[in-house]
């Protein structure tokens, strides 16, 4: 549908106005969903500066026009006369075509031949709508089971010979896919984020102090999903009777997380000791310093290319739930799926204890009133609640950090982000609690040296994970592999992890803010003219 339609002269008059015609025109047609109008505003004008150079701003009329389709909103930028492409130009001058692609406005040209039109379409970046992926997958799963029913009333000839292969084939396929990109997305996030740390002596004592913090957090989790795990039966009876095959079992496990080379466990895919030779390097080269800049670039723009490709492949997470649950269902192995509420209990009691914990700590520290402390936090609480993002809440987490609770900035500027990227606690819960459940309805209860290691792994990958959509799908083929649990139960720790997976930014961001606070008032980085009332 064309909700924006205008010839104009290329003045300057004209091309302002035509400009701020369309980005109102955008904002309406897209109820405010723009990712960036800046972005776009920017390139558009550029456009049409470039064609007002070349083709003068008298006697020809610039056609621009807005359409609306399912596949989102575009503007076509049209000038008739010889070919000529606005965006090749020399990397030198202002918005090259690369900046425009990062602005997420990734124009295009084409010329028409018949016409002589030049014809540049310009893509406008919008925001996901809130619980889309939710209802995306909602979709798979109902198609799912249409499969199956569908399959009650086909010969049974027809279901052995072609739907169940077929079906159980494209999703091994995409689940290799998932399993596949794991393994190197977090081999680069650990080393990235260990190299974000900066020079290990611009740590010293305030990064040191903050990092403790967040481990000891990290801890108070990974005993909240084990004890509220054990009610459920999840561990074997028989694994706690022998202490002193449960203490071989577990030093086995310690010493299998150190790898015998830097190739084996690649080749392998052994995801936990690829996790312990990330680390190694990751602090080896901060150790380092600038003398290892290029191999920290290379090993950064893989990582991009990496975080890009899981991207594109999380596309495919309706369609691999659809396989995912029809496999499960044609396969008759979903007879314990009820079971999966158990993640969401051990998720929900973990994540108030760790919360609770991390609030009676900020309290006993600073000595201030809950009610101050929790009105401070309100509006970045609010935040993450709606759009479950961090980075949507970081401005207003900072102005609380900063205006409210007078923390050095220099210590939000680097607390803040670094938390971001590898503080979720809560996340582990979730992650450990989905692996854990979804581990005993294929296999049965684990034993102790089995619950060690997942608690474990959780720990590790909630650390190692990006910052990105999707990231839980990521890392879950790691826990898997861990626990030795089959890629079938991928849909349903999918489905779960998408769910709880919305309350995770406000948890942890709430928590976040806590940390930072404490850690200020231990380092005495509180501005000393800040009233203790502010709060």
């Amino acid at each position: 549908m064309i909700f924006f339609d205008r010839r104009e002269p290329l003045t300057n008059e004209a091309i302002d106005a035509l400009v701020g015609d369309a980005v109102d025109a955008c904002a309406a047609a897209s109820r405010n969903r723009a990712e960036d109008p800046t972005g776009f505003r920017l390139a558009l004008e550029e456009i049409l500066l470039r064609f007002r150079d070349r083709f003068g701003c008298d006697e020809r009329r610039c056609h621009v026009k807005g359409i609306r389709s399912l596949g989102g909103i575009r503007f076509e930028i049209a000038m008739q006369g010889a070919p000529y492409n606005p965006l090749d130009i020399p990397l030198d001058e202002s918005l090259p075509y690369e900046l425009l692609s990062r602005l997420g406005v990734k124009p295009r040209y084409s010329y028409q031949e018949k016409r002589y039109l030049n014809l540049v379409t310009c893509n406008v970046p919008l925001k996901p709508r809130k619980n889309a992926m939710l209802l995306r997958l909602g979709v798979g799963v109902a198609l799912a089971i249409a499969t199956y029913l569908v399959s009650l009333a086909l010969p049974a000839e027809v279901n052995e010979g072609y739907l169940i292969p077929l079906i159980s084939g494209l999703f091994g396929k995409i689940s290799s896919i998932f399993s596949g990109l794991a393994t190197p997305l977090i081999f680069c996030a650990v080393i990235s984020g260990i190299g974000g740390l900066g020079d290990v002596s611009s740590i010293g004592k305030l990064g040191g102090r903050l990092m403790r913090r967040m481990m000891g957090t990290y801890m108070i989790a990974a005993a909240a999903l084990i004890v509220f795990g054990l009610p459920f039966g999840l561990v074997s009876a028989h694994a706690s009777s022998g202490g002193s095959s449960v203490f071989s079992d577990i030093l086995t496990l310690v010493l299998d997380i150190v790898p015998g080379n830097l190739v084996e466990p690649f080749r392998s895919d052994n995801d936990l000791q690829v996790i312990v030779i990330a680390i190694f390097i990751g602090i080896v080269m901060l150790t380092l310093g600038a003398r290892v800049h290029r191999i920290r670039e290379l090993l950064d723009e893989a990582g991009v290319l990496i975080n890009r490709m899981m991207m594109a492949v999380c596309g495919l997470l309706p369609v691999f739930v659809y396989l995912g649950i029809a496999n499960l269902l044609l396969s008759g192995r979903l007879a314990q799926a009820a079971s999966v509420v158990k993640i969401l209990v051990i998720f929900l009691c973990g994540a108030a204890v760790t919360i609770g914990v991390t609030i009676i700590r900020a309290l006993v520290v600073t000595r201030l009133p809950f009610s101050r402390l929790f009105s401070a936090q309100l509006p970045a609480l609010l935040i993450n609640l709606t759009t479950s993002s961090q980075v949507s809440a970081m401005p207003e987490s900072m102005r609380c950090c900063k205006e409210k609770w007078h923390i050095n900035e220099k210590m939000v500027d680097f607390g803040l982000p670094f938390g971001i990227v590898i503080y979720m606690p809560n996340g582990a819960i979730m992650l450990g609690a989905t692996a854990w459940v979804l581990t005993v309805i294929y296999s049965g209860p684990v034993d102790v040296a089995t619950l060690v290691k997942l608690a474990l792994v959780a720990v590790i990958v909630a650390i190692a994970a990006p910052p990105i959509p999707g990231s839980a799908f990521a890392v879950l083929p790691i826990l898997f592999s861990a626990c030795g649990t089959d890629l079938s139960m991928m849909p349903l720790a999918v489905i779960v992890a998408s769910t709880a997976g919305y309350l995770l930014p406000a948890m942890n961001g709430y928590c976040l803010q806590l940390e930072l606070l404490m850690t200020a008032y231990k380092t005495g980085n509180i501005e000393p003219e800040q009233p203790q009332s502010g709060c």
